[in-house]
């Protein structure tokens, strides 16, 4: 696993005292433009040595979040690879079959979710759908929180791993599976 899904987030954070992706986006000065699109939700893409997010404008505010997000793990993850064929064949942005985007997952979660308000919920007694929709988020989005933390040493019982395309489609719900 990519150490970088946990240090870069975290640096963020700290640094910064925010985990919104767009005030990040913006300190970084990253470019955030929403766009008209009934096909994608979001990409990133440099030109001329300037960052841009693209978001999907039609969505609700829960989902440009979390899209903000995963396409800021893209370009801090993956600058190498932003190519014009990428830009043009990104479709389904959010396949976790694929390493990069599994990994653009991960450092949104890492983003968005704080652990230790995670870890409080789940002592509470809460159930997935309401911490999802306490902390703002997609129950995938969660899952994909819950697994990450799982590889550094947790032992959630999960309830289920997200399908490969959980945001390849436009969802909103916070319950949405």
């Amino acid at each position: 696993m990519d150490e970088r899904i946990f240090r870069i987030p975290a640096r963020l954070i700290e640094r910064h005292n925010t985990r919104d992706p767009f005030q990040l986006a913006r300190l970084l000065g990253y470019y955030v433009k929403f766009i008209n699109t009934k096909k994608q939700k979001g990409f990133c893409k440099i030109y001329l040595n300037n960052y841009f997010i693209f978001i999907n404008s039609n969505m609700s505010p829960q989902m440009q979040r979390m899209t903000c997000a995963h396409e800021l793990g893209h370009l801090l993850l993956h600058k190498e690879g932003l190519t014009k064929r990428d830009y043009l064949v990104e479709m389904e942005i959010f396949d976790i079959t694929d390493v990069r985007e599994l990994e653009a997952n991960q450092f949104a979660a890492n983003i968005l979710i704080d652990d230790e308000e995670l870890l409080g919920l789940l002592k509470e007694g809460y159930d997935v759908v309401r911490i999802a929709s306490l902390l703002n988020v997609n129950v995938n989005m969660l899952m994909v929180k819950l697994l990450t933390m799982n590889k550094n040493g947790h032992h959630f019982d999960v309830p289920f791993v997200p399908r490969a395309a959980f945001m390849g489609t436009i969802e909103d719900r916070a319950d949405a599976i």
